[in-house]
This record gives structure tokens, C-alpha cells and sequence, in this order.
């Protein structure tokens, strides 16, 4: 398409995720024309546009684009992507928004309520969502493939990984937290689409007063069901989700093309891999980046709900104000445990 008919995209926010995702999927899809990016440092803004070969309107206010774009992407530090998402809303502009949604469950809700009385589609980048194995996941766990399930646990971190081009990762006000909303939330997010919200649960970290490096997340359902998850900026931990169920275990490694592996309770020394009979939802090869975003044009065009909705966002940001409301200290001893794979 790429023409006429193209879905006029501004990118609002011209950093690292920008750069390195959005813009790369947003050039890849025939749907979409990059129209305007938005940025408050505009040669940085100019610099990126010139790299990818594209000549959109360059600008350091989002109110001078509005009326030339069918829709945003909204790629800012945390703490300000409220502010804008209702400025687009206001203008009748649909937003995807960059996770989290927002800081605040507050702001999650005015988001949402925007869109709501504006009708227009708010989505969020939990962009996991559209890979394959999470997707066939939740279609086992919907059809109760693997009988009821006992516990999880899941772990991701590297040594680093603060960059930003702004650098806001250091300043909490601006993140919203540490390594449980930047690391986190994508998985918070997948585990609430499969067991839904948890009905109790806890959190340690290793916080003084910044950004925590580190968190242990507990989790607790009503019907029994246990999970834990951990988080490090610190410490590499081989990422990946296991978890126990009536039927056997299921181990998901970190990645796009990861297969789930099951390894049936009553036949112990078999491990199968499980591929859905009809094929992948979405084409494998193309990211989960393009297919993130042609949902969303999808979504404003049919007048659809987005996969992944502004209502899901802001679950996802209730869980984490409920983790961080019972925070306590990390033991000392966590670093050393960290190191080891979950169980």
C-alpha cells in the first residue's frame, strides 16, 4: 500500500525503541506511512528519519501533527506517555502506547476513560503478545490441555541494560519503578492473560529509594494455584517460564521462535515440542513489532478492540502498584540463589 491509502503514523518519541523497533516495523509494513515523528530534541528526531531514508514532518510539538496523522505510537519516557495518549484522544487521534501505559492506575483509568468517550482505539506494546508460543499457550491453557496447574515461575535478567537514549531508566518518578515495571511487565502482563489477576501477592526487592536492580515477585490464586517471578538489571539469569500441571511440565524459553516443550507427568523421560496443527497465528517471518502495529491499524480501520486493550495496560499497572504497596527489603542471600535456574 504505502500511498494514498497508507495509515498515516506518528511516532512520538525518537529513542532507542524507536529507533531499534518501531520505525524498522513501521517502514516494513505496507499499511503504514511514517507521516510525522515528534521529539523535543529534534535533531535527534532529523538524525533517525535520515538513517531509515524517510522524509516524515519533523516537529517538537505533537499539537502541530495531529491533524496530519491517523494515528500514534507513543514512545516517551513512562511518566509522560499519560499526558500525551489524552492530547491525541482529545483530537480524535488513536494511540498505541509503549508499556507500560502509564505510572499510575489514575492515569491508566483517564487514559481509558478517553478513549471510551472519544471512541477511538488506545492500545499498549505489550508486544510479546503476538508471539506464537505465548499465543498457543493461552489456547492450551483455555482448553485446559495441561489440567489444572500447580505453580509457575519465570525469570529474566542481564547485566545492564539501563540505556536509554534520555537515560530516564535511573530516575524513578520518570519509570514509574525499577526492574519490575522495565523488565517485568511483559511477563506480568502474559501471566495475567493466562491465570488471571492473582488474588494475593508479594514482593522484595532491593530498592533504596531509586529504582530497584532486583525483585522476587510471589504470586498466590484462590484455586491453589503459586507463581513466582524474578527480575535483575544485575545478574544474567537464563530467561524462560516453567510451570507444573496436572498433566506434566511446560518449559517456554525466552524468544520468538522458542517452541513449548512439555514433558508429560506419566511418561517422565519424553519431552514433546507442541505446534499448533493449523499453523502460527501470525507469519514467523515478520516480528512481533509489525504485527503489533498492523493491529493496531486493523483496530482503528474495523472499529475493533486491539489485542492488547487500554483496559489490559491498566491491569497490568494495578498488579504492580498492588507488588510495590507490599514491598519489603531483599534478603541477602537472593543474589547468590538468583544465580541458580528456576526449579
Amino acid at each position: 500500500m504505502n500511498g494514498d491509502d497508507a495509515f498515516r503514523l506518528g511516532l512520538i518519541g525518537s529513542g532507542l525503541i524507536t529507533a531499534e523497533a518501531h520505525l524498522p516495523a513501521a517502514i516494513a509494513s505496507p499499511l503504514i506511512r511514517v507521516s510525522a515523528i515528534v521529539d523535543t530534541v529534534p535533531s535527534h528526531a532529523e538524525r533517525l528519519a535520515e538513517s531509515a531514508g524517510i522524509r516524515p514532518r519533523i516537529s517538537t510539538r505533537l499539537g502541530e501533527v495531529l491533524h496530519e496523522i491517523d494515528g500514534a505510537l507513543i514512545a516517551t519516557p513512562n511518566h509522560t506517555h499519560a499526558p500525551l495518549a489524552l492530547e491525541c484522544l482529545a483530537a480524535g487521534v488513536p494511540v498505541l502506547v509503549e508499556k507500560p501505559l502509564a505510572t499510575s492506575v489514575r492515569e491508566g483509568e483517564a487514559i481509558a476513560r478517553a478513549a471510551r468517550e472519544s471512541q477511538r482505539v488506545a492500545a499498549v506494546g505489550y508486544c510479546t503478545r503476538f508471539l506464537e508460543n505465548v499465543l498457543f499457550m493461552s489456547t492450551l491453557l483455555e482448553s485446559k490441555f495441561f489440567g489444572s496447574v500447580r505453580r509457575f515461575a519465570y525469570q529474566f535478567g542481564a547485566v545492564g541494560g539501563w540505556s536509554s537514549l534520555s537515560g530516564f531508566h535511573l530516575d524513578r518518578r520518570a519509570v514509574g519503578g525499577g526492574a519490575l515495571v522495565t523488565v517485568g511487565t511483559h511477563f506480568l502482563d502474559r501471566m495475567i492473560r493466562w491465570f488471571g489477576y492473582p488474588d494475593e501477592c508479594g514482593l522484595e526487592d532491593d530498592s533504596l529509594g531509586g529504582p530497584e536492580a532486583n525483585a522476587l515477585a510471589t504470586f498466590r490464586y484462590a484455586s491453589g494455584l503459586e507463581g513466582r517471578a524474578r527480575f535483575s538489571r544485575t545478574i544474567a539469569l537464563q530467561p524462560g517460564f516453567v510451570m507444573e500441571a496436572e498433566r506434566g511440565t511446560v518449559l517456554l524459553r525466552e524468544g520468538p521462535s522458542e517452541p513449548l516443550r512439555f514433558r508429560p507427568a506419566d511418561h517422565p523421560i519424553v519431552e514433546c515440542r507442541l505446534i499448533r496443527p493449523g499453523g502460527p497465528v501470525y507469519a514467523e517471518d515478520r516480528g512481533m513489532f509489525e504485527h503489533q502495529l498492523e493491529d493496531f491499524v486493523g483496530a482503528c480501520r474495523e472499529h475493533r478492540e486491539p489485542r492488547v486493550s487500554v483496559e489490559q495496560g491498566v491491569e497490568v499497572i494495578r498488579l504492580v502498584e498492588d507488588l510495590y504497596s507490599r514491598r519489603t527489603s531483599m534478603r541477602t542471600d537472593w543474589y547468590d540463589a538468583a544465580r541458580r535456574p528456576v526449579p
